[in-house]
């Protein structure tokens, strides 16, 4: 709809995220908005994965008809992830967050052992990248932990 007290033409820079920008308080309240609706998005996304995850453990279950011990066990795992899937869906944000921390609070161990082992792994990862675009094939590669 056409404003009339308004010239014609180009909309104003006063129109939609500049008017926002124009003001510290506008301006964290539009950050604040893009990264609640970014955040949900990928809330929305694991959510979804998680219970892709479970289904598939489930359908690779079936082919673990002679192991008497595994198959439950990964039906177990596959009902724990549909349940985590369902959780992340229905909670927001800070209570993830809340979540985590209390859980991280009250297993400070095991919270070390797997932040150490993402470390780990994170590290390895990228120095076999960067190890494997830097050298030509015909170069043998160092042993293990036998850094340059």
């Amino acid at each position: 709809m056409n404003d009339p007290t308004r010239p014609a033409g180009r909309p104003s820079a006063a129109d939609g995220p500049m008017q926002a920008a124009r003001s510290p308080a506008g301006l964290a309240d539009a950050v604040r908005d893009q990264a609640s609706g970014y955040a949900d998005r990928r809330r929305t996304e694991a959510a979804g994965f998680l219970s892709e995850l479970a289904s598939a453990l489930r359908s690779g279950g079936g082919e673990l008809d002679g192991q008497a011990r595994a198959k439950p066990f990964v039906h177990t795992v596959a009902d724990n992830l549909d349940a985590l899937s369902k959780h992340v869906a229905r909670r927001g944000l800070r209570e993830l967050f809340r979540d985590a921390e209390a859980v991280a609070r009250g297993n400070p161990l095991a919270t070390a052992l797997v932040v150490g082992a993402l470390g780990y792994g994170t590290f390895h990862v990228l120095r076999s990248v960067g190890s494997e675009t830097g050298k030509p094939p015909s170069e043998p590669r160092q042993p293990w932990g036998g850094y340059p």
